[in-house]
């Protein structure tokens, strides 16, 4: 019988702590609720200063701070919303343009290139040997490095599988 009275108890105690639990979950919820309508007042304060701000009202320093800080946002907002409208006309006019036509490349290099300087395709500036990419224009030079298999077969640019012995390069 003593079992019985001791596992009763026990089923109170747990019964109580779920109840306590219940209680304290209700009243956290509550309390969120309530913050949540604090937010939602402090809103409204400060549309209603940065309206009064706007309509020339004087205002504490503080808040006259708070309200030109808000102005510096907007105008952040408006130099951003202009941008995109620039950036989308730009395009649509890009869009709208016949296609420009390439650039023709120099008929003659500036400067001859010193012995062993790749000249660029593009632009014909004399690039130092071993340059891949032209300091000038930005196009990649041609590679004359000799490619070679491990088999020992030359390779020819380009080719992904050797000739010889079909080695993936």
């Amino acid at each position: 019988m003593a079992f019985l009275n001791k596992l009763g108890d026990m089923a109170k105690n747990i019964g109580d702590k779920a109840g306590e639990a219940i209680e304290t979950t209700k009243l956290n919820s509550k309390i969120n609720s309530e913050k949540s309508a604090i937010e939602g007042v402090y809103k409204k304060i400060g549309e209603y200063y940065y309206q009064q701000y706007k309509a020339g009202t004087s205002l504490p320093e503080e808040a006259a701070a708070f309200c030109a800080e808000i102005d510096g946002h907007n105008a952040a907002i408006e130099e951003a919303k202009a941008e995109i409208e620039r950036i989308k006309a730009e395009n649509a006019a890009a869009a709208a343009a016949p296609p420009a036509a390439p650039a023709a490349a120099p008929a003659q290099p500036t400067a001859a290139p010193a012995a062993g300087d790749i000249p660029c395709p593009a632009c014909a500036k004399a690039n130092t040997p071993g340059t891949k990419f032209c300091q000038e224009c930005g196009a990649k030079l041609a590679a004359d490095e000799k490619r070679i298999c491990s088999c020992g077969a030359e390779i020819a640019p380009g080719v992904r599988f050797c000739g010889e012995c079909g080695a993936k390069l």
